[in-house]
């Protein structure tokens, strides 16, 4: 990799997602990154922390991916990350992890990484994550879209645009001694009863091309919700002494079907679905992904057949 400096005009398409948005975000019909976790969201100078992305590709391509991290970037932005590697005039040595199928990776937090941080800045104190995950070859290099990241389908090597490959940024939040823990789940429910991961449930389906659940019948409806533990919504004062209370959400996804939200509250998750007739024959993915405000994230996964 030359640098990693960028356009950051380029970044807009990336940001924003490219045409017309038809399809709600919950459906996953395309390669997805829909979470990345960190065992520790609060890490200490000099602890090694283990990063998780939940990624799905319909198409099962091998994906590619390449991760690299700066220390202390200005905000939570790829741009402000990208140019706090620049300034170190180090990119090469940014880039911790590159290859086939690395959906976990491990990172060591600088044992000086809180060393000359102003009083005042420590609450913001951290490293940026950047990952690329890329269905094809990924080289680091800037390619087309201005991201020193360039994505080749293997075949023709034609290079793959931004909406074809995923480039995103996790924070993990460096403090002296404080934690926050990831949100844990307690169950998935279905129609208000357990439902155990390894149970594939059987479901109708609605006559309908859109995505609207009101005008979908009732009897093909089901109540899903992601339940969190009480341990989970955690409050309290922090190491710098400002009081905090978490605020945590469910977000839902499935490869298939209309969800009647996109996204609830930790402390009222149940949310409904159903399948659509074009999923008839079919098992379909959902997952569940909990999140706090503070960067802790979990998931779970279940199945579904459709009659």
């Amino acid at each position: 990799m030359k640098s990693f400096t960028i356009r950051f005009a380029c970044l807009l398409p990336l940001l924003l997602g490219c045409g017309d948005e038809l399809e709600p975000g919950t459906k996953v019909d395309s390669l997805r990154v829909l979470a990345q976790a960190v065992d520790l969201p609060y890490a200490h100078p000099g602890e090694t922390v283990k990063l998780t992305a939940l990624s799905v590709d319909p198409a099962e391509r091998p994906i590619t991916w390449a991760w690299a991290s700066c220390l202390n970037p200005n905000d939570t932005s790829l741009e402000s990350c990208f140019a706090r590697i620049a300034e170190t005039g180090q990119s090469e040595a940014a880039v911790f992890a590159l290859g086939e199928g690395l959906e976990e990776v491990e990172l060591v937090v600088p044992a000086d990484a809180l060393e000359g941080v102003p009083a005042a800045a420590r609450g913001f104190a951290g490293m940026g994550v950047v990952s690329a995950a890329c269905p094809g070859d990924l080289s680091l290099e800037v390619g087309s879209s201005g991201l020193p990241f360039r994505c080749e389908d293997p075949q023709t090597g034609r290079e793959l645009g931004l909406s074809e490959f995923i480039v995103g940024i996790k924070r993990v939040t460096v403090r002296e001694t404080e934690r926050n823990q990831n949100p844990e789940l307690l169950s998935v429910t279905f129609d208000g009863a357990e439902w155990p991961p390894d149970e594939v449930k059987e479901v109708g389906w609605c006559d309908q091309d859109d995505f609207v659940y009101d005008t979908c019948p009732d009897s093909e409806k089901h109540d899903l919700a992601a339940i969190l533990t009480p341990e989970s919504f955690e409050a309290g004062t922090d190491e710098l002494g400002r009081r905090f209370e978490e605020q945590l959400v469910i977000q839902y996804y499935a490869t298939e079907g209309i969800f009647d939200s996109e996204v609830k509250t930790g402390s009222e998750p149940k949310n409904g679905w159903v399948a659509r007739r074009s999923a008839s024959g079919q098992t379909l993915q959902l997952w569940f992904v909990a999140r706090d405000n503070r960067g802790g994230v979990t998931w779970a996964e279940r199945q579904v057949r459709v009659r």
